[in-house]
């Protein structure tokens, strides 16, 4: 690590967060660690079918932590001046000093060694001007317009360029640029007492992976199709979800496993490590080294190296999520999934990409097996993470009538709680939705609650 005395006048942002480290160790912390970024990001809003407005931002700070007896002091900065970023290292170990002691606290994780992973930088995106964006939006109202003229069109798009450096006391010293693009477009369309509404996106690190050209249309198209809404009846029924409804719920199961949420006894996952949560077709990997995934990185917030891992094996809830402190808390290996929301964010838990084993038949013969159900394209169906428990509207779902799409319906709920419909679930179809790092199929339920209007 350099002194202070060797920082340059131009430091790089990995030297500013080894000289915040050294100002705090110097302070009296037993540990430290530091994370400085800088990113430009570009923004457009869209509301009422037109662009509403264009934000370009560049930001840039630091956050550190520093440990004394286990007490944490965390102080962060909107500065990249060697002086400020200093008085923030010294800032942290202070309040480290009057923390209170926390005997969970053994150290800061030692540096250690990953794939470098391609793609999570493209120079094409970095160079993109804001009015490309402008452009994406304006080319998505157009075309969803030419759907349905009287649609109304909002939502925004976007695109950022940026790196960020993490070191710490321990020797940890890691730097990881990485680009992001994304759109998204939500439609609505009212014809007298009846509305239709349907959303669609994408997002993409390399503009060779990013298609905004149509993503308006298909929006526009699915909302014309939740015209015409019908009530449906209370009963036990089967229902099929697709991908954007099992991302939701899977996402939030993987969430609950944060072990520091088990461990503060506020996961309905307490008690299930290494036991099955779901059907055996259900399997989850975690990716995080695919190349020019949306959360892929080779190291995790605390500069600990990932590793490819079955989250749910055939059902089986195979491990917690951890950081360091977490992982010494409860005596086991940390498994690398420590994160930050930027600078100004704390170290908590979360996981990478995740990839969901495919079945071996296509979602239309999941449905057409069902004589009666509900498809749900995308509903709140994310269990209470505290509770397990599950009651969503289903606000994007059709009526299955002998194995096909009937018509769409309207106030319909799913009551139930996470592991009866984890353990409902049987089958798996062999097509999917991919996003870059993520790979999400649909899945098929039988008996849940629906509670209806009919």
């Amino acid at each position: 690590m350099k002194s202070e005395e060797e920082i340059v006048s131009s430091p790089t942002i990995l030297e500013l967060a080894q000289h915040a480290v050294a100002a705090a160790m110097q302070a009296g912390a037993d540990f430290a660690d530091a994370y400085c970024g800088a990113v430009r990001h570009a923004d457009v809003a869209v509301d009422n079918s037109s662009v509403l407005d264009c934000h370009i931002v560049r930001d840039y700070g630091i956050g550190v932590r520093a440990f004394v007896k286990g007490g944490m002091g965390l102080c962060t900065v909107q500065s990249l001046e060697p002086d400020e970023v200093a008085r923030c290292g010294a800032d942290a170990a202070a309040m480290a000093r009057v923390a209170h002691p926390d005997p969970d606290f053994v150290a800061l994780p030692e540096p250690s060694t990953a794939p470098q992973i391609d793609g999570l930088f493209d120079e094409q995106v970095a160079g993109l001007p804001a009015e490309a964006v402008v452009q994406w939006c304006k080319e998505a109202i157009a075309e969803a317009l030419e759907v349905e003229p009287e649609a109304r069109i909002s939502g925004g798009a976007g695109f950022s360029v940026g790196e960020g450096a993490i070191a710490s006391s321990t020797g940890i010293a890691l730097t990881r640029p990485g680009t992001n693009v994304e759109l998204s477009v939500e439609a609505i369309i009212q014809r007298g007492d009846e509305v239709g509404f349907y959303f669609d996106y994408d997002v993409a690190r390399r503009m060779s992976e990013f298609a905004p050209a149509g993503v308006g249309a298909k929006a526009c198209r699915e909302a014309l199709r939740f015209l015409g809404a019908r009530p449906v009846e209370t009963k036990r029924t089967s229902l099929v979800l697709g991908p954007l409804a099992v991302a939701e719920m899977l996402g939030a199961v993987i969430e609950a496993a944060n072990a520091d949420h088990v461990q503060r006894q506020r996961s309905f996952l307490m008690g299930r490590e290494g036991t099955p949560i779901a059907a055996d077709c259900l399997t989850v990997r975690e990716v995080p080294f695919w190349p020019a995934g949306i959360a892929s990185s080779s190291h995790d917030a605390e500069g600990v190296a990932k590793q490819e891992m079955l989250l749910l094996d055939r059902g089986v809830l195979t491990s917690y999520l951890h950081n360091s402190y977490t992982a010494h808390k409860a005596g086991v290996p940390n498994n690398a999934h420590a994160v930050r929301g930027g600078y100004g964010g704390s170290v908590g838990i979360g996981p990478s990409n995740l990839q969901v084993a495919l079945g071996s038949r296509p979602e239309a013969e999941l449905i057409a097996d069902l004589d009666d159900g509900l498809y749900i394209n995308f509903a709140g169906l994310a269990p209470n993470p505290a509770s397990g428990e599950v009651s969503a509207t289903v606000d994007f779902g059709f009526r299955i009538i002998k194995g096909e799409l009937a018509y769409p319906v309207k106030m319909a709920m799913v009551g139930s709680d996470a592991f009866t419909m984890l353990g409902a679930i049987d089958a798996v179809s062999s097509d999917y939705r991919e996003e870059p790092g993520t790979i999400v199929p649909s899945l098929r339920l039988h008996d849940i609650q629906v509670a209806g209007a009919e």
